[in-house]
């Protein structure tokens, strides 16, 4: 009975740290989507541009990953796979067509 107890208990704490990365991902998408909407009304401005002030302006959305997932990356620039993969994931959805900006 106990070790039952045990088990349950690891399978949702396990689901609520889960839902917990997952919501940290969402909310850094969403300011991302929010900041590069506002940078689109800056007409001649580049691609790389428009992520990096997004990201400078996400900057507390991306710390909060970045504590979240200690996996680093050193071909980027020590960021996370998941930070990585979320930035990806708006450029891709921006219409843009390149997901493979130098950020």
């Amino acid at each position: 009975m106990l070790a039952r107890s045990a088990l349950i208990f690891i399978i949702l704490t396990s689901s609520a740290h889960a839902a917990a990365f997952d919501d940290l991902k969402g909310y850094l998408a969403s300011c991302l989507r929010f900041e590069m909407d506002g940078a689109n009304a800056q007409r001649g401005m580049p691609l790389a541009s428009k992520v990096r002030f997004a990201l400078d302006r996400c900057s507390e959305e991306v710390a909060r990953l970045e504590r979240a997932d200690g996996r680093r990356l050193r071909s980027d620039g020590g960021i996370s796979p998941s930070t990585k993969a979320v930035i990806q994931g708006v450029l891709s959805r921006s219409g843009s067509g390149l997901a493979n900006v130098r950020y």
